[in-house]
């Protein structure tokens, strides 16, 4: 039994005992590092996280990994075009860039009228639109100050993007200019655009016929195949199915939670209100809340239960978002519903320090209440950017909807006051503008006890998935087991090399690089997920390249019978075409309607009760008036069509506009066509998930 326990325990973790390469990428032969590519990545988080107030979700962290690996392939395959090309950005041009001074490039004939739009951002006022110079002007002069060493590195990312931006902007300017349209292109386009054609038709729709109606040879799937062969080009992606056994709360752990509840029921009590704060932040499970609510604000269940019951006891043990809790009313006061204030913040990221922000607040503070004007010192200083050219007005606000030192220093002051408030984006300078009538307001303490599993819950449905993976040897066994089990396995497919998510999982980025690291039918050892245990099964591997047959054959059955399908009413209707002399009498004899198209246009190629039909419309365009044509086989009928009229000049185009119509329509496809024709050039090989996660 022993060695069996041994072996169970190697091949549950033998999976990520493997030691990677040090190697993320190769790049057109360049190799990058684990600490080449962490750098960049560091790079990308410090800036996110000096513009999100350090605060990064799970899915903005995602983004930042995706966004690493692309400025790796962007940097390395642009970067030696460039070099290659002798592309580069001067000093004095990037000058002239960032500040709009044409005289900074040296060359008074640059374009560069105004700052660039990144910097014109920074410093605009976002509700008036006006751009501050001078606010610009002294960010710029401050930089090399110590104190400002953090803003600097920022500024430093933006300097390179706009760097980087213009490299590609005159790598890319010049294909364009290279792509012209010639004048007679011009004439062509100008000359099609602006037709318009009316024509009378009858249309025969393929699932007028039976599928057994028709036929097709194996040569002829396989022919369709060879002709088709790039519509069947597939990426790297492997498939999987799963099976989640779920470590959910057993009501034996429900009852001990309810049972710790209201045995801390007593000490809550005999707690003090000095030392209430401390007390809950020990025990709970969730922090105490600050706040003051009005009744009406207050959670429904709190309203009816605990503001009946006398002051200082105590509601509960009950029930609410998966945990068992306590209340009592802490304090009770009358506090104003809402505030007007104004502010000045001093960011921490903007002056590089705490010590050096409180400095300058004090500073600050000290002129305002000697008579300074907060309007003109809020413009000069303010980090907000929302506010701040408005003074620092910030409207009114109701309790709760600031961070709690700035909210209780204008709830708890009088209208009039100076005040001071330390946030996480740095030190406040408040005055309270206006203040709203006072209404009784509650803080309430709770004590929260979450319902989680035990250890002894999470062994037994951990030790449940080692009985399912020790018997789910192979596929068909997988299955067999998840039917004993009563678990419905659910299907992932087609997942690719780059994915790292999966609907419903919580970073199943082990369980993908497995997925790529396995044999085809291969059962995996058991995923610790967030409160699941997983075991997948890899169902399908599809490499680089052009899927077989055999593995398209229905997709393949089905165009071709489409095709039959086309062939045979086109039969039908070229008889009754040579038998008749309109379409009024083909149409009688085929139980048909005649349909009118008015106006079409081969920019629009849609055909009113019939959908899109590129080839029908392009073909209406150049057939001969008053002439049954056809058939002619579409997207989802055969068509006979007769053309009534012909407008060649409705469009009423110029040659000016449709030559800038063409340019930009050059210019908007350039860059993406150009970059991915180098990027399907590049040699790149991938080793993230090898490298980054251990396999």
């Amino acid at each position: 039994m022993a060695a069996i326990g041994v072996a169970m325990i190697g091949f549950i973790f033998t999976d990520f005992n493997v030691k990677p390469s040090n190697t993320v990428a190769k790049i057109n032969g360049h190799s990058y590092s684990i600490e080449d590519y962490r750098k960049e990545q560091n790079t990308l988080m410090n800036f996110y996280k000096m513009n999100y107030g350090g605060n990064l979700t799970p899915e903005l962290e995602d983004q930042i990994e995706d966004e690493t690996w692309n400025r790796m392939i962007r940097t390395s395959i642009l970067g030696k075009t460039y070099n290659q090309m002798g592309l580069e950005v001067s000093t004095d041009e990037l000058k002239a860039m960032v500040s709009g001074n044409q005289s900074a490039g040296g060359n008074p004939n640059a374009l560069f009228n105004e700052p660039h739009p990144i910097v014109r951002n920074m410093f605009t006022n976002p509700e008036t639109g006006e751009f501050n110079r001078f606010i610009m002007q002294n960010y710029f002069n401050s930089l090399d100050r110590e104190e400002y060493a953090q803003e600097r590195s920022r500024w430093i990312f933006i300097e390179n993007e706009i760097v980087e931006e213009q490299l590609r902007n005159k790598y890319f300017n010049m294909i364009t200019k290279a792509l012209r349209p010639s004048s007679l292109e011009v004439e062509d386009y100008m000359t099609e655009s602006s037709k318009r054609v009316d024509f009378s038709y009858i249309a025969k729709n393929y699932t007028e016929l039976n599928d057994e109606d028709v036929s097709y040879t194996e040569a002829e799937l396989k022919d369709y195949y060879e002709e088709n062969i790039e519509s069947y080009k597939t990426d790297e992606s492997r498939s999987l199915e799963y099976v989640s056994f779920d470590v959910i709360p057993s009501e034996s752990d429900d009852a001990n939670a309810r049972l710790w509840t209201e045995q801390t029921k007593d000490e809550f009590a005999r707690i003090s209100q000095e030392e209430l704060i401390s007390y809950v932040n020990s025990v709970s499970d969730q922090p105490f809340d600050e706040r003051f609510y009005t009744e009406d604000e207050m959670n429904p269940l709190l309203q009816d239960s605990l503001l009946s019951l006398p002051a200082g006891n105590i509601f509960g043990p009950y029930y609410q978002d998966e945990a068992y809790k306590l209340s009592k009313i802490n304090e009770v006061a009358f506090r104003p519903d809402s505030v007007r204030a104004r502010h000045i913040l001093i960011g921490y990221s903007v002056v590089g320090s705490i010590q050096r922000a409180e400095e300058i607040a004090d500073s600050l503070f000290n002129v305002l209440e000697n008579g300074g004007n907060f309007y003109s010192l809020a413009r000069e200083y303010s980090a907000d950017e929302s506010n701040r050219d408005i003074g620092g007005d910030l409207g009114w606000f109701r309790e709760g909807m600031m961070e709690t030192p700035f909210n209780n220093a204008c709830f708890e002051n009088s209208t009039g006051d100076l005040v001071k408030a330390t946030t996480s984006y740095g030190e406040h300078i408040i005055r309270i503008e206006a203040q709203s009538n006072t209404v009784k307001k509650y803080q309430v303490a709770s004590i929260v006890h979450n319902v989680i599993a035990s250890n002894e819950t999470d062994n037994e449905i951990y030790n449940r998935a080692v009985k399912f993976r020790g018997k789910a040897t192979n596929i068909e066994k997988f299955e067999e087991q998840a039917k004993e089990y009563g678990l419905d396995p659910r299907i992932v497919p087609d997942i690719t090399y780059d994915q790292r998510t999966i609907p419903g999982l919580e970073n199943p980025i082990r369980m993908i690089t497995w997925a790529f690291n396995a044999e085809d039918g291969e059962i995996s050892s058991i995923f610790s997920l967030n409160e699941q245990y997983i075991v997948a099964a890899l169902t399908e591997v599809k490499e680089e390249g052009y899927a077989d047959f055999e593995t398209v054959r229905s997709e393949i059955e089905v165009a071709v019978l489409k095709q039959k399908k086309g062939e045979a009413l086109k039969e039908q209707l070229e008889e009754k075409k040579n038998n008749a002399s309109s379409l009024d009498q083909i149409a009688s004899a085929e139980n048909l309607n005649v349909k009118e198209a008015s106006q079409v246009q081969f920019a629009n190629a849609f055909i009113p009760g019939i959908g899109l039909e590129p080839f029908i419309v392009g073909t209406a365009m150049h057939l001969p008036l008053e002439t049954i044509a056809g058939p002619y086989a579409g997207e989802n009928n055969v068509f006979l069509l007769n053309v009534t009229n012909r407008d060649e000049n409705a469009g009423n185009t110029s040659l000016q506009a449709t030559t800038n119509r063409l340019n930009n329509m050059i210019q908007s496809r350039t860059e993406r066509s150009a970059y991915n024709a180098l990027l399907e050039e590049a040699d790149i090989e991938d080793n993230r998930l090898k490298v980054l996660y251990g396999r």
